[in-house]
């Protein structure tokens, strides 16, 4: 016989990855160069917004605005109705990193809960810095991937 509980994960539709919302694919289909070329070119600000929402950090750390660099409403305003509004290729490469580390740190701990709570605490392989607050740089990316990376393979210090 099998369990309420097991009933009602079985019906769950399986959740989108991150980097599902911004690409409409899983990253793992695309080649680096396609998923550059989609940055490039732009991601829709409803895709971004939808890949925040799934996240309660994300969603409580302002991180559009990190991501946009001026106001939600004044990227809204430079969509028409015709066109959704639509990101620049910089702020595009921003959301994807944001994506990208979100769903690296969900596959190193476990849940999606762990993450957020290593994502927002100072780490001190960072020297002290938070991981949340240096994905915008591609520098400090790269840096939070390459922990993120010895972590999962259990060299870290």
């Amino acid at each position: 016989m099998i369990s309420a509980e097991a009933r009602t994960n079985k019906a769950a539709p399986a959740a989108r990855r991150p980097t599902e919302y911004l690409l409409r694919i899983d990253s793992g289909q695309l080649s680096p160069m396609m998923i550059y070329r989609l940055t490039a070119k732009g991601f829709d600000l409803k895709d971004v917004q939808d890949m925040l929402s799934i996240s309660d950090l994300y969603s409580t750390k302002k991180i559009m605005s990190r991501i946009v660099g001026k106001s939600i409403r004044t990227i809204q305003r430079q969509g028409s109705s015709k066109q959704p509004a639509q990101l620049n290729s910089q702020q595009s490469a921003v959301a994807f990193q944001y994506a990208k580390v979100l769903e690296h740190a969900i596959n190193v701990f476990g849940t999606q809960k762990l993450a957020e709570e290593w994502l927002g605490r100072p780490c001190k392989y960072l020297d002290g810095d938070v991981p949340l607050d240096v994905i915008d740089n591609p520098v400090g990316f790269q840096a939070v991937e390459d922990y993120l990376e010895r972590i999962e393979y259990g060299v870290y210090q």
